[in-house]
């Protein structure tokens, strides 16, 4: 979402996320949107459980679906401060807000079902490929 002076709110996170999902796509050219939409929708559940203060409950998801989640999980962990890789530069990284990353998620979400609408069953993963190095 844009705000007034055009910038969109959180980018860096939200390219993050989008980068761990085009990664398993480009791995798995078989995958659709859905792949990527239950994974948003998965980790949206387990940080919002986590904000309100419950202990998330494990994923369900097998398979694409699962690998795809867990590729979200672990840049949602990484974006958190939880998991900081070896690098200098990626820890000089600032950790976003818990309520960030379920922003984020929420947003993505959408971006999907948008994308999914208006572009066919690989409208989103192709969108946001063209974006991503």
């Amino acid at each position: 979402m844009l705000n007034m002076n055009g910038d969109t709110p959180n980018l860096d996170v939200l390219q993050n996320l989008e980068a761990s999902v085009v990664r398993i796509w480009r791995a798995h050219p078989e995958m659709t949107d859905y792949v990527a939409l239950r994974a948003y929708e998965a980790a949206f559940q387990h940080y919002r459980s986590e904000l309100r203060g419950a202990t998330p409950k494990p994923s369900a998801l097998r398979g694409l679906d699962g690998e795809t989640f867990e590729a979200v999980k672990a840049m949602c962990e990484f974006r958190l401060g939880r998991s900081v890789g070896n690098s200098d530069a990626a820890k000089s990284i600032p950790p976003v807000a818990l309520d960030v990353i379920v922003d984020c998620l929420r947003k993505l979400g959408k971006s999907v079902e948008h994308n999914t609408k208006t572009g066919g069953r690989k409208g989103y993963l192709t969108f946001i490929d063209r974006f991503l190095p």
